[in-house]
């Protein structure tokens, strides 16, 4: 999986990017310096789908989950690619719609895989959760105009979280689109 890194003058706090489709490994790059600019950045471009189409996981069939090709790409990063969490104090996620989903499914597998995970508008996909609270601070964003992360399922997503993970729940004016509004209200609970 190919990815970018940029080392921070804060040495042990890594912020992990995931972007959404059609986007690549620098799409939330100044939304991080906002948000944690000593930070060292290690942001992964999706290897599904190429150009606008380009992915971390398979498109919804039906609006639901191709579950077969999310866990076996979820599974893939966790085993092949993850390595860093070892080396910082502080690992934070961060991800966007598709790059949001695909951290959901990463919280599935390993809910300890970060110590703040930022899902900015992602889709109640019908993910499943390992029984147990975890000290994984999340925050879950969505515009009251977004058509694709629907405001009612994304708020259902984070009650759902709300059982395993301390969370934040923010609604922001606007669509499926990242807003100055909604990086100040991040920064806020952060």
């Amino acid at each position: 999986m190919k990815q970018f890194f940029q080392k921070g003058s804060k040495p042990n706090q890594l912020v992990v990017a995931f972007h959404g489709t059609g986007g690549n490994e620098y799409q939330l790059l100044t939304t991080i310096a906002t948000l944690y600019p000593e930070a060292s950045v290690l942001s992964y471009l999706g290897t599904e789908g190429v150009g606008e189409q380009r992915r971390f996981f398979a498109p919804l069939v039906n609006g639901a989950l191709p579950r077969a090709n999310f866990d076996e790409r979820v599974t893939a990063f966790l085993e092949e690619v993850w390595q860093p969490q070892k080396l910082y104090d502080e690992v934070i996620f961060i991800g966007y719609s598709n790059g949001a989903n695909f951290i959901l499914g990463l919280l599935e597998k390993n809910p300890t895989i970060a110590n703040t995970v930022i899902l900015l508008h992602p889709s109640n996909l019908g993910y499943q959760y390992v029984s147990g609270e975890f000290a994984t601070k999340v925050i879950v964003t969505t515009g009251a105009q977004d058509e694709l992360s629907i405001p009612g399922q994304v708020l259902s997503l984070a009650n759902q979280l709300k059982k395993h993970f301390p969370v934040d729940f923010l609604l922001v004016d606007g669509g499926h689109g990242l807003s100055e509004e909604e990086v100040t209200k991040i920064k806020e609970v952060l």
